[in-house]
């Protein structure tokens, strides 16, 4: 339930909608009191101690006619939709364009801006404050403190508001340009890279997992997915409590962000027995456990925005665009992040028993398996390319002589043998000379 709970949360702050809407109820719940309550400005300057400006306040309170305070508050409101229809014209033009150049999956990435959103929070609030004062206005003959109140407050949002027009005319113009889309992308993968908490995984605890799943897959009964859906999250403390207090070991086959299938393998049991109720428990305990929405999300995983990056990368590489550069860009941001990870060290998937052995274990997620999934499909898109291929292999050797574990500097090797090997097949022999040159320098400082 959890992890349920959680996957909603996340699913919430990610929509494009949350935000605006939380800030509309937010500002209707200080201007409706404050109109019909007949709040006076004068008081909160008051309250302040600026007497001078309470007694001006004052001053306009008493003369100020609820009719132009109509006017004003109607052209407000009027703005405000002109603001939201220039905020989804100019979203549509930019994202339109940003999807054929770049990739359609980085619109998520815009669309989840916080001026975005802000921006349509504030049009909204606007709108719906000025409405609120006109229909108290209509009632009876308000005097002039609820007329100036009701008008102070859409000045404010209004102004805020042209604020946030200016800011999101930039973002926008930004959204179509691919440097500053893979460098806002890339600073989301990096970041979640380093905002992986989890405590980091030794070599004894990386045997453990490997004899575990071994133990899984010769004793161990499967555990099938009930429904279809991508795997957001998984509580792994939660689920070792469980298997600790039904004397089960669970290996984990699936991994955050795989698709699975009704009747897909999504973990072994070992130690089950029908008497125990047999697999069914083990299906609920994992299903109260996880979350299955219906398309990939952030998890804590850093794979859904490396992938982002994979495929900016493969898009400008395709000969439609031939844009080796912005590929270039992509594996520097790939590379640092994998580089942070391998550092760092793989994060831990293990659960062991106080002391004893150990009672869960899901798939790995650091450099070993993120940087392949991510740099392969470059280097077989980029074997045309000498820069790319150059690029590829100066972040390679970095990666290798960075990684503190055996499993991250052996993926490693592999991907700087592939380069080797594209760069054998390369004709031009200059092209091959720039790549084994950059190759040989990064052999020659680790052995150095």
């Amino acid at each position: 339930m959890t992890s349920r709970l959680k996957g909603l949360l996340r699913a919430a702050l990610e929509s494009l909608w949350f935000v605006p809407l939380s800030m509309l109820a937010v500002s209707q719940a200080l201007v409706l009191p404050a109109l019909l309550t007949g709040a006076e400005p004068s008081a909160a300057f008051a309250w302040l101690g600026l007497e001078d400006a309470a007694a001006r306040v004052r001053e306009l309170e008493s003369g100020y006619d609820a009719g132009a305070a109509r006017d004003l508050l109607t052209m407000v409101a009027g703005g405000m939709v002109t603001v939201i229809s220039i905020v989804f014209s100019l979203s549509f033009v930019a994202l339109t364009l940003t999807s054929q150049q770049i990739g359609p999956r980085i619109i998520d990435f815009w669309l989840q801006a916080n001026v975005t959103q802000s921006l349509l929070g504030l049009s909204l609030s606007g709108f719906f404050a000025s409405l609120s004062g006109l229909l108290v206005l209509t009632q009876g003959d308000p005097g002039g403190a609820a007329s100036l109140t009701a008008v102070a407050i859409a000045s404010v949002l209004g102004s805020l508001t042209l604020v946030a027009v200016v800011l999101f005319a930039t973002r926008m113009s930004e959204a179509i340009r691919a440097d500053a889309t893979v460098a806002r992308v890339g600073d989301m993968f990096v970041d979640a890279v380093e905002g992986d908490g989890a405590p980091r995984a030794d070599a004894a605890e990386y045997r453990e997992a490997q004899e575990l799943e071994a133990l899984a897959r010769t004793r161990g009964r499967p555990i099938a997915a009930a429904s279809a859906g991508y795997l957001s999250s998984v509580d792994l403390d939660g689920l070792a409590d469980w298997a600790r207090g039904h004397g089960l070991r669970l290996a984990l086959v699936a991994r955050e962000n795989d698709h699975l299938l009704p009747g897909a393998p999504l973990a072994l049991a070992v130690g089950l027995h029908d008497g125990d109720g047999g697999a069914r428990s083990v299906e609920d305990a994992l299903r109260a456990r996880l979350a299955l929405p219906p398309r990939r999300r952030r998890t804590g995983v850093a794979d859904f925005e490396g992938d982002a990056l994979s495929e900016i990368a493969m898009r400008a590489l395709s000969p439609s665009l031939n844009d080796p550069f912005t590929a270039m860009a992509c594996l520097d941001r790939i590379l640092e992040g994998c580089i942070r990870l391998a550092h760092r060290g793989p994060p831990s998937r293990l659960r062991r028993e106080p002391g004893g052995e150990a009672i869960l274990a899901a798939p790995g997620c650091g450099a070993a398996w993120l940087a392949p999934r991510l740099i392969h499909p470059i280097i077989e898109a980029g074997r045309g390319h000498a820069q790319v291929l150059e690029t590829a292999a100066r972040g390679l050797c970095a990666l290798r002589d960075n990684a503190t574990a055996p499993e991250d500097r052996a993926a490693a090797e592999r991907l700087l043998a592939r380069v080797a090997r594209a760069a054998a097949a390369m004709r031009d022999p200059d092209d091959r000379l720039l790549v084994e040159t950059a190759l040989e320098a990064g052999d020659g400082r680790q052995e150095g």
